[in-house]
């Protein structure tokens, strides 16, 4: 979008980042968690949450042009992937309210998301629809979601932040979608081009380690690609990215074979 300055945008959050981690480390105790302390996942879930609670709004008017007509194919009973504070909410009760939303579960394993998740339901009219579930995409059918019982998944920046585990998760959230299901994608990847990709690299050294295990190297289309069989795949590049851009998308949709 802005050429090379597009290089710049990756550092700059990652300096905004370390910043926040101060306030996170002096919140902790103050709010009765300092055992939280004592615990790195605690804190890096506790730093994420704090940092997302700025960056998420922030960001999302840059993001929204191509999020909103992607999520507003969802239908049926859905399963929204790492919905963090649940930003997207607004879009998603927009199609509940045309009827072609019966159910959403919102898969957010940080509990520091819980409450607000929640509390954007009841903001957007979504209390009976939106059932948030603190857990891992391994562990649905614990709470009654039974593979091969959903209509549309949804992963919006999630899959950059599973860790090493990106293609078995895939493959678990690929069973759990119905023969014709879909699979509703805006995901940053691994940049295109070479130059760029030498970049993403060298800032990847510390990414994944302050930013909640998200990864930029991640080539999500080939992840999604090989979940599972597919009757039709139409994933394709972000319009607007460029040469220089240091996050990349993908963006589209998978349906289901069957």
């Amino acid at each position: 979008m802005f050429g090379p300055l597009d290089l710049l945008v990756p550092p700059i959050l990652l300096f905004c980042t370390v910043l926040t981690l101060p306030f996170t480390l002096l919140l902790l105790p103050v709010t009765g968690r300092a055992g939280d302390l004592a615990s790195i996942a605690k804190i890096r879930n506790a730093w994420f949450k704090h940092l997302w609670a700025w960056f998420g709004p922030g960001s999302k008017p840059i993001f929204a042009p191509r999020v909103q007509p992607i999520v507003s194919q969802a239908k049926g009973v859905c399963i929204d992937v790492g919905p963090a504070s649940g930003i997207w909410l607004k879009e998603l009760g927009d199609v509940v309210r045309r009827g072609a939303i019966t159910k959403i579960y919102g898969v957010e394993p940080n509990p520091n998301f819980q409450a607000d998740l929640r509390k954007n339901a009841a903001k957007y009219g979504l209390e009976k629809v939106y059932q948030p579930i603190q857990a891992y995409v391994q562990d649905l059918e614990k709470f009654g979601v039974a593979k091969g019982s959903i209509d549309t998944i949804i992963t919006v920046h999630v899959l950059c932040s599973v860790g090493d585990h990106s293609d078995q998760i895939c493959k678990d959230l690929y069973d759990y979608l119905k023969p014709g299901g879909h699979w509703l994608v805006y995901e940053h990847v691994v940049a295109r081009f070479a130059v760029t990709r030498a970049w993403q690299k060298l800032l990847n050294l510390s990414w994944p380690i302050l930013l909640d295990q998200c990864e930029l190297l991640r080539d999500t289309e080939s992840v999604l690609r090989n979940a599972g069989e597919w009757a039709a795949v139409d994933l394709r590049p972000s319009p607007g990215d460029g040469w220089f851009q240091g996050l990349p998308h993908v963006e589209g949709k998978l349906i289901k074979a069957g």
